[in-house]
């Protein structure tokens, strides 16, 4: 076979993209579709492949499998080695057992499964696992354990090569069909199982059976170029957050589709020098490329322009040493990478059974670092999950006999928001219990306070619901309506949320409905405890070193567009202590503990803006 000079100029498209979508460079916030051009050019191969030796009659498993295992294993193995060192020494023992665990799944190629089983709303952040994504590394071996048996077994059943092609198209449509339902269902499995990926990989088996059919040069140059300008428009505009798989999937993967069956080598750009090198060392950089940008985050480094230079050269230059010294050596046998693989898996095992790095740091710093994992069910009652906050896809209806209450001998107040509001609901609770306030709460994950037609399904049923039927019918009987979020989630469509708000503020005043705004509480760039784990370590100060911007640029826009409604929280200066008991003030980057939640209310009613709510309350007249 020819060489495709095509395809390399693939891996470093889809290689590239994936490196500037996780290091945060603007305009490439469709760059995540990287993995999927890599799936369809992994189909494309694995089909060549094994068709071409079936048809030689000279295919056998043994023989597909330790070529793989000699072309994967090595750098995944160095990679796994050099990151269960070096974590050894700067991660406490509650992450190094979390990331020894993850080596050991991305070893046995099984990650994609152990993530999908331990990611939920409330799950620590996948910013800082260091082998976040090799799961997509699992996908295709798990892929490559199946697929040569399928191909094997249809070439057996149906010898005609039209009924053989349709049959492949045939099970693609189905695999890919079921994919799309399987998202609307379960988005976070859809995205990490085999099941929902593999119709990706089988399009470029479809590429393969294609090839050669289109002769005619005219036609393959502009099936080429539009196959490109597809995969870049994906890169380029494709948003984070959008339904994955999903139909907009279909675009980078029938772009690579069509830039295969293609099969132009003479595209100028395509055989330059830089974008070959990038070809070749796309593995090793994709590898590498994941941790350089953790370990910026667990360092707490800030992202500008000349960071993120820094960051892709070193991520560059450890992917050449790479594929230099590992990916191009000759593995002459299996059973040599097998057992290394078995030895270091049992090693790091043991470590992690025995928190063998524990001596390392302070007692005191263990329990804070700890305090995210040890605490993570105490969530879910804290903010009443699944019966008054409805998290997406749990499947959960809003109860609203338990969560919405009016009291006759009380003052009733509404509390609507997302997570932000869910947190403080005990405290706010408690607090206004005490003053003679009864209060309700309507909360659902990510869900905006706002009025909005087109909204996730769940929070159209409890805050489109509170807005549109629960406060039409009993606002005569509510006394006033608090709002909060996290409103950083909004700071790249500041101006559309200042105008829903608006309308939603309108709307409650033609109710009479007294209204208050509690502001953005601070956000972090890694877990709060750990961070509290490590001042307490280094006994210096190092909050403000890992805050993000974000909060405070969208606090300042909302407490400068709102000021007589919007209670200002946001600790600018100083985060509160870690409690006399060693609670930090937050469970993760962003959500507060009871501590904390306490703290945030007792500050939220020393404003004057919340003393006047409370007296508007008093003062409400029903009718």
């Amino acid at each position: 076979m020819k060489f495709r000079y095509d395809i390399n100029a693939l891996r470093a498209i889809a290689v590239l993209s994936v490196l500037f979508f996780h290091f945060g460079v603007s305009r490439f916030e469709g760059g995540f579709s990287g993995v999927d051009v890599f799936f369809v050019i992994s189909g494309y191969l694995m089909t060549r492949i094994i068709s071409g030796s079936l048809q030689q009659h000279t295919f056998t498993l043994t023989d597909f499998y330790g070529k793989r295992i000699k072309r994967i294993i090595p750098a995944l193995l160095v990679l796994v080695g050099i990151l269960t060192v070096l974590t050894f020494f700067i991660t406490f023992p509650v992450d190094y057992r979390e990331t020894a665990k993850n080596s050991v799944s991305s070893l046995l190629f099984i990650s994609n499964i152990v993530y999908w089983r331990n990611s939920n709303y409330f799950a620590p952040a996948s910013d800082t696992n260091i082998l976040l994504h090799t799961w997509s590394l699992s996908v295709e071996w798990q892929f490559y354990l199946i697929y040569p048996i399928i191909l094997r077994w249809l070439h057996k059943v149906v010898t005609d090569s039209k009924k053989y092609l349709l049959v492949f198209v045939g099970l693609t449509a189905l695999l890919t069909v079921g994919s799309f339902l399987f998202t609307q269902y379960d988005a976070t499995a859809s995205f990490y199982l085999l099941p929902s990926r593999a119709w990706e990989m089988m399009i470029g088996g479809i590429a393969f059976y294609l090839e050669g059919r289109i002769q005619d040069r005219k036609k393959r140059i502009p099936l080429a170029l539009i196959g490109y300008a597809i995969i870049l428009y994906s890169i380029l505009f494709i948003k984070k957050g959008t339904a994955w798989p999903g139909v907009l999937t279909l675009l980078p993967v029938i772009g690579t589709f069509m830039v295969l069956i293609a099969d132009w080598n003479e595209l100028k750009p395509v055989r330059m020098g830089i974008i070959q090198f990038f070809g070749r060392i796309s593995y090793s950089l994709y590898l590498w490329h994941w941790p350089v940008i953790v370990f910026a985050t667990y360092f707490g480094i800030v992202r500008n322009k000349t960071t993120l230079l820094i960051f892709v050269a070193i991520a560059i230059g450890l992917a050449y040493l790479s594929y230099r010294f590992i990916e191009t050596l000759h593995y002459k046998q299996n059973k040599r990478i097998l057992f290394a693989t078995a030895a270091m898996s049992a090693i790091i095992l043991v470590c992690m059974m025995t928190d063998a790095n524990s001596f390392l740091f302070k007692e005191k710093s263990q329990e804070l670092a700890a305090y995210e994992q040890l605490h993570e069910d105490e969530k879910g009652a804290m903010f009443r999950q699944d019966t008054c906050f409805i998290m997406i896809g749990s499947g959960k209806k809003y109860n609203k006999e338990h969560c919405l209450c009016l009291s006759d001998t009380v003052k009733n107040v509404l509390l609507i928001g997302d997570s932000h509001a869910a947190q403080l609901w005990g405290a706010l609770s408690d607090n206004l219990r005490h003053r003679g306030i009864l209060l309700s709460q309507a909360t659902g994950s990510s869900c905006v306070p706002v009025i909005r037609k087109n909204v996730p399904g769940h929070c159209d049923d409890v805050i489109n619901y509170v807005y549109k039927d629960y406060i039409a019918q009993h606002a005569a009987e509510i006394d006033g309506v608090i709002i909060t979020a996290n409103w950083v989630n909004e700071v790249n469509n500041s101006q559309a949320l200042m105008k829903d708000l608006q309308s939603t503020l309108q709307f409650l005043k033609e109710h009479h409905l007294n209204v208050m705004l509690i502001g953005q509480n601070e956000t972090y760039t890694m877990s709060y405890p750990y961070i509290a784990a490590w001042e307490s370590e280094l006994e210096r100060p190092l909050t403000r070193k890992f805050r993000t911007p974000q909060s405070e640029q969208i606090n300042t826009f909302l407490k400068s567009s709102l000021p007589s409604l919007y209670v200002d929280v946001f600790n600018k200066d100083s985060v509160p202590a870690v409690s006399p008991a060693n609670v930090p003030y937050m469970f993760d980057e962003h959500h507060v503990t009871p501590y904390g939640a306490t703290l945030l209310v007792n500050r939220v009613f020393t404003d004057p803006i919340a003393v006047r709510f409370l007296q508007e309350v008093y003062n409400h007249k029903r009718s």
